[in-house]
C-alpha cells in the first residue's frame, strides 16, 4: 500500500477516534449541509427532530426550530472561520421544559463545515431562574464563553482574530495576530518546544489536543485545552490550522483530585511507580514513532539508610520530601518526576538529549547539596548520586533505558556518591559533570551490578 494512503487512513481513524469521544456533538458536512460524518453525540441530540430516523442534511434536521442557520451560513463570505459562535437553538419551548442546543459553525475549507452542538438545556433553566438578580450576567457569561476559535498559517502563526478570543483571553487582535500559540501560555509553560511540537504532532497526525496552564492578558491563569486541526489545500498540501481554546479549569480541579489519589504517591507528592511506568511505555513509543530524544535520570538520596538511623525516620521522611520538591520545582509539565521505591527517584525528559538531561541532572544534584532540610532533630544536608541514559540503537526499550541508567547510577556511587554519571553506546572519555574531589565524570560504558548504596 501506497505510504501516503496509510497516512491519510491514520489519519482519518484518529479523528473517528476524537469525535467519538469528544464531549460534544460534532458534524462534519459541506456547505449544503449535507452532513458526511458526525459522532454519536450529535446524532443522540439531532434524532428527536428527524422523523424519519435518517440524519443527511444538518440544516434539513434543524429547519423546523432553526431555519436561519442554512442563511447564516449563504451570507458567510469568509473563506474560513465562526459562520456563528454558539447560536442557541430552542428545539421545545419553554413550558415544556425547554430543550436548547448552543450551536457553533466553523467554515473550515471551500466547501467544508464543522458544526458543533451543545445541550445547554439546564444552563438556560438556571439563567432564567438567575434572571432576576445581579449575577444572571456573570452566569452566562462563565458558562457560554468558554470556548476561542481563530487560525494558523502554514507556518504556525495566528493569522485569524474573532470576538470568541476576546471573551476567552483578554487580548485584542493586534495582541495575538502574528503570534504563535505561545502567546496564550502561561510564563512558566513557555518553553522553545512546546509551540513547535504542537504544529508538529498536528502535521504528522492531522490533529492534536494538549492540556496546560495558559494566561489571560491580565495575568489570570487557567486550564486551557488547546485542538488543533489541519487545513489543506485542494492538493493536500497543509494551508494552516484551524485552533479551539477552551477554558477546563473546573474539569480540571475535579479530575486533578481524583488522579492525584490514584496516581501519585503518599509521601513526597511525586508520581507513583505503578504511574510512571504507564507513562513511560507511552513516551518510549511516541518518542520512536516521531524520531525525538527521550532521556531518564534516576537518582537515590545519599547515605541514606545512615539518616534514619541517627535521625529518626521521620526525618529520613523530610529528606525525601526535600529532593522531590527540588525535583519537581526544575522540570517542565511535561516531564515526570516518579518515585521508585526507597529513596530511589527517577525524571522522564521527553525531547530531552544526554547532554541536556546531563544538565538538568548537574542542576539537581547542586540544589539537593546545598539545600538545609528542617527536621523535628534540627537542619540536616543531603546528597544524591544520579545517573543519566537516553533511548538509542544501544537502549531501543524501556527496560534497557532503565538497566542503562541503573548502570549509570551504580557509577556514579562508586565514582565517591553526590555526582553524575551518563551511559552511552561507545566509550569516550566525554565529561560530563565533576565528582566531589573534582575527578571528571566519564560516560559509563559497562554494565555493573548494583551495590551498597
Amino acid at each position: 500500500m501506497n505510504p501516503d494512503t496509510n497516512d491519510i487512513e491514520s489519519e482519518y481513524e484518529a479523528l473517528l477516534s476524537f469525535m467519538y469521544l469528544s464531549p460534544v456533538g460534532i458534524i462534519r458536512s459541506d456547505l449544503a449541509g449535507l452532513v458526511d460524518m458526525m459522532n454519536p453525540l450529535a446524532a443522540q441530540l439531532l434524532m428527536p427532530r428527524v422523523k424519519d430516523g435518517g440524519i443527511e442534511n444538518i440544516f434539513d434536521s434543524l429547519a423546523s426550530v432553526a431555519p436561519e442557520l442554512r442563511n447564516l451560513v449563504a451570507s458567510f463570505e469568509g473563506e474560513r472561520g465562526a459562520v456563528c459562535e454558539n447560536h442557541r437553538v430552542f428545539v421545545t419551548p419553554a413550558k415544556d421544559g425547554a430543550v436548547v442546543l448552543a450551536c457553533s459553525i466553523i467554515k473550515v475549507g471551500a466547501n467544508l463545515l464543522m458544526t458543533v452542538l451543545t445541550d445547554i438545556s439546564r444552563q438556560v433553566a438556571a439563567e432564567r431562574s438567575a434572571r432576576q438578580t445581579e449575577s444572571w450576567l456573570a452566569g452566562i457569561h462563565t458558562s457560554v464563553n468558554d470556548f476561542a476559535y481563530f487560525t494558523l498559517d502554514a507556518e504556525g502563526c495566528i493569522e485569524s482574530w474573532n470576538p470568541s478570543v476576546e471573551r476567552l483571553t483578554g487580548f485584542v487582535e493586534s495582541n495575538v495576530v502574528g503570534h504563535t500559540l505561545s502567546r496564550f501560555y502561561a510564563r512558566d509553560e513557555i518553553a522553545l518546544h512546546r509551540s513547535p511540537e504542537h504544529i508538529a504532532l498536528t502535521r504528522d497526525e492531522g490533529w492534536h489536543v494538549e492540556e496546560l496552564w495558559c494566561e489571560t492578558v491580565t495575568g489570570r491563569r487557567y486550564w486551557g485545552q488547546v485542538l488543533i486541526a489541519v487545513l489543506r489545500e485542494d492538493d493536500g498540501d497543509i494551508s494552516g490550522y484551524s485552533v479551539v481554546l477552551r477554558d477546563v479549569t473546573e474539569r480540571k480541579v475535579t479530575s486533578d483530585n481524583l488522579a492525584r489519589l490514584l496516581t501519585t504517591d503518599h509521601l513526597t507528592g511525586v508520581s507513583s511507580r505503578a504511574h510512571f511506568f504507564e507513562i513511560a511505555e507511552s513516551e518510549v513509543v511516541r518518542a520512536e514513532r516521531h524520531g525525538r530524544a527521550l532521556s531518564v535520570v534516576m537518582l537515590d538520596a545519599d547515605y541514606f539508610k545512615r539518616i534514619n538511623d541517627t535521625a529518626g525516620h521521620q526525618a529520613g521522611d523530610e529528606v525525601l520530601k526535600r529532593i522531590a520538591g527540588e525535583a519537581m520545582g526544575m522540570v517542565r509539565t511535561s516531564d515526570t518526576v516518579a518515585r521508585l521505591g526507597g529513596e530511589e527517584f527517577i525524571l522522564m525528559l521527553p525531547s530531552t538529549t544526554a547532554s541536556e538531561a546531563i544538565a538538568v541532572a548537574e542542576r539537581l544534584r547542586v540544589a539537593v547539596e546545598r539545600a538545609r532540610i528542617d527536621t523535628a532533630v534540627g537542619q540536616l544536608k543531603a546528597t544524591v548520586s544520579l545517573g543519566v541514559a537516553s533511548l538509542s540503537e544501544a537502549n531501543p526499550t524501556l527496560q534497557s533505558l532503565l538497566a542503562a541508567a541503573d548502570r549509570a547510577l551504580y557509577d556514579a556511587k562508586r565514582a565517591g556518591r553526590n555526582c553524575v554519571r551518563v551511559e552511552v553506546a561507545e566509550q569516550t572519555d566525554t565529561v560530563c559533570s565533576m565528582c566531589p574531589d573534582g575527578n571528571a565524570v566519564q560516560n559509563v560504558t559497562a554494565a555493573r551490578r548494583r551495590g551498597n548504596r
